[in-house]
């Protein structure tokens, strides 16, 4: 899981508290009403702490804008389309984890999974090494946990056994900024906190079970376009609107009905929304 960094006099009782918080098993995901409202940061955010943090990549997103530099769309809820920019803030959660998950482990991920993209999307027909099936394998976990537990009940949990520190928020948002975990007076950490390492201990979990996955394939329809799901079901990975990453499957070319199929599922699994880059081009089957 890598080294966690703890802001506190007795370091240790507040590690142990916050692994104890964890082993206690992680809370069920919530539906969207039951969230509550982010932690506001200083004004002007000195910090530049990530408050809108997406689930799915912004720079995979954005892959899939049109001449228009969005992407279309569709509302679940409302049943209705628009247009949206990749930044746009339906795509994000709102400080559901800490920066050191945002920042730290989160984007190695991210970063490690476009490094293996831009050769596919570039005419690479196959996923060969057994580090880059282990990125995509990490990549697909990744996404998979941050759609479902990007909401938060509470924004504070008490931890018991520990006293805290009286921080300032100048000085609690200097130590989220440089990866650090901390508790307020009465042992009241940031919920957020938590969730970052219920993430990142779900995510190698979850890794570890994608190891069985036998190959990803390098999957390209003869016509129509690929849907991407808020909430991924099944082992379906757009990479453009013309390639994708399934797991399971050879490489190679697949028919307008395959695609359909594909694209029923992504639509299936949706919660809130699902996105193309144009939905007229995605056949779905019925």
């Amino acid at each position: 899981m890598g080294v966690i960094k703890v802001f506190s006099p007795d370091g240790s009782q507040l590690a142990a508290a916050l692994m104890g918080a964890m082993a206690a098993g992680r809370p069920e995901p919530l539906p969207r009403q039951s969230q509550s409202k982010p932690e506001k940061t200083r004004k002007k955010n000195p910090n530049r702490l990530t408050v809108y943090q997406h689930l799915y990549p912004q720079r995979s997103i954005a892959r899939f804008a049109g001449d228009d530099e969005r992407v279309a769309v569709h509302d679940v809820a409302r049943c209705q389309v628009r247009r949206a920019k990749p930044s746009d803030s339906i795509f994000c959660a709102r400080r559901a984890w800490d920066q050191r998950a945002e920042a730290g482990y989160m984007k190695d991920i991210e970063n490690r999974f476009q490094t293996l993209a831009e050769p596919l999307i570039s005419g690479q027909s196959t996923i060969s090494s057994v580090e880059d099936k282990q990125a995509v394998e990490r990549f697909f976990a990744l996404w998979y946990m941050r759609s479902r537990y990007g909401e938060l009940e509470d924004q504070e949990i008490k931890l018991n056994g520990v006293s805290g520190e009286n921080l300032t928020k100048e000085q609690e948002e200097n130590l989220e900024a440089n990866g650090y975990l901390f508790a307020r007076t009465g042992g009241i950490v940031p919920a957020r906190q938590l969730n970052g390492l219920w993430l990142q201990s779900q995510i190698d979990g979850y890794t570890r079970d994608l190891s069985s996955v036998e190959r990803w394939g390098v999957i390209q329809p003869k016509s129509g376009e690929f849907i991407i799901t808020d909430t991924p079901l099944y082992m379906i990975i757009p990479l453009t609107p013309k390639l994708a990453l399934v797991g399971n499957a050879p490489d190679g070319m697949i028919l307008a009905e395959n695609l359909a199929q594909l694209n029923r599922l992504a639509v299936a699994g949706s919660q809130r929304y699902f996105l193309a880059r144009d939905l007229s081009e995605c056949p779905i089957d019925p």
